[in-house]
């Protein structure tokens, strides 16, 4: 016999009678836990949507609001910066990453997972009220292979 419950993410103190009679908030943090085990600790960040009313954030999303979204031809990264660290602020990037030295301070580096492949030409950085907005071409990916079935 397989042992699913190996596999199974979830732990037995909820179980259906006691999810009856349970708080919101409970759940929710089992919720949240679960999510954390399965994804990572940096997971709400791998989701587009964030809950607005959510009180509860981690320390790390507290100090670093790099927001990342798409449109169907760019990819848009925002961070908040002061004028005192852009000077000695460096960007680089991959057709998938974007590495950023000297920050959050000067000799550390942060990398950020873009959503989509990104053109390595065509990159705008642009500093504005205190907000470095980088501003990607995606790339799009035409090559198809066909996958020859076997049986």
């Amino acid at each position: 016999m397989f042992d699913w419950q190996r596999f199974f993410p979830f732990q037995q103190p909820f179980s259906k009678d006691g999810l009856k009679n349970a708080d919101p908030k409970d759940v929710e943090h089992y919720i949240n836990q679960v999510m954390k085990s399965v994804f990572g600790p940096g997971y709400s960040a791998q989701f587009p949507f964030r809950d607005p009313l959510a009180k509860e954030t981690p320390a790390a999303e507290k100090t670093e609001q790099i927001d990342v979204f798409e449109t169907t031809s760019h990819v848009f990264v925002k961070i908040p910066l002061t004028r005192e660290q852009l000077n000695p602020l460096k960007i680089k990037h991959t057709s998938q990453t974007l590495i950023i030295e000297n920050y959050p301070e000067t000799g550390q580096q942060k990398k950020v997972i873009l959503p989509s492949l990104v053109r390595r030409k065509g990159t705008k950085a642009v500093f504005k009220d205190g907000i470095l907005e980088v501003m990607f071409l995606k790339n799009e990916d035409f090559n198809l292979s066909e996958v020859e079935i076997t049986y």
